[in-house]
């Protein structure tokens, strides 16, 4: 997208335009890479959005790529899941279940880190271990309780991957943040704008662990738009067209109240 006449932020623009096109001519225009610019980007747009609340330029920036990552995301479809230790449990909203058995053999050891480290969001006034403008893992569970993961990872393990979101050596999943019931209603990565007060929020729901079908983006919405107070124009949501359900095969068979476990 070109900005034509008096922008003040042209530099900046111009400044990412540049990289996405050498990336492109580099790797080709499906790169990653240039997911990541556009991650950059939008974060660094909507930052500058708060201190400039009525730019045209900036609303019409956002908005593009916005569509740009959209876009994106609707494109990646990762291997279809066979065998998927879940299970949905409620369809509306739906609400799904990660396998006890796979829990307990793979993240005990260090779930209880992980619990003592997660904080439960009750309002638009972040808590002073999150941080803004840097992705966090959050999961919105089944009573609707938005809970975030306050150690924060990078936006090249955003794009390409939380190898190295860690502890003990064993990654760290978005079921250890439910570990009572393993259950939740949309989970993924979020950067919040703005610090005490969230402007603006980036958020997706990329999950391997409970691979959420497209209709989790009305959740997101909804938590966004009553918790933080944002409007619509305010709340980017990217949801993964490869979670589709038709391309999830879940095994994971639940009994009419599945047993509980304390963290």
């Amino acid at each position: 997208m070109r900005v034509n006449g008096f922008n003040p932020h042209q530099e900046l623009f111009q400044r990412y335009d540049d990289l996405a096109e050498m990336l492109a001519f580099r790797y080709g225009p499906g790169s990653q890479g240039i997911v990541f610019v556009l991650y950059d980007q939008l974060i660094a747009l909507r930052r500058l959005q708060v201190r400039d609340p009525d730019s045209f330029v900036l609303r019409a920036w956002i908005s593009d790529i916005g569509r740009r990552l959209r876009q994106r995301y609707d494109e990646e479809f990762p291997a279809p899941a066979v065998e998927h230790p879940t299970a949905i449990v409620a369809t509306d909203p739906v609400v799904i279940e990660y396998s006890r058995h796979e829990f307990e053999e793979k993240y005990r050891l260090v779930a209880e880190v992980v619990q003592r480290e997660t904080v439960q969001l009750d309002g638009p006034v972040l808590p002073a271990s999150i941080q803004d403008g840097r992705p966090h893992m959050y999961v919105i569970d089944e009573d609707g309780r938005f809970l975030v993961w306050s150690r924060s990872f990078s936006f090249e393990e955003l794009v390409f991957g939380r190898n190295k979101a860690t502890v003990e050596g064993v990654p760290v999943g978005h079921p250890m943040l439910v570990p009572g019931r393993l259950r939740a209603s949309a989970a993924g990565e979020i950067v919040f704008v703005g610090k005490p007060q969230v402007n603006a929020v980036v958020i997706n729901n990329k999950s391997g662990h409970f691979r959420f079908p497209p209709s989790s983006r009305g959740v997101i919405l909804d938590r966004c738009r009553r918790l933080f107070g944002l409007p619509d124009d305010a709340i980017d949501i990217f949801i993964v067209g490869g979670f589709e359900e038709r391309l999830v095969q879940r095994s994971l068979v639940v009994e009419e109240r599945s047993e509980e476990v304390g963290a």
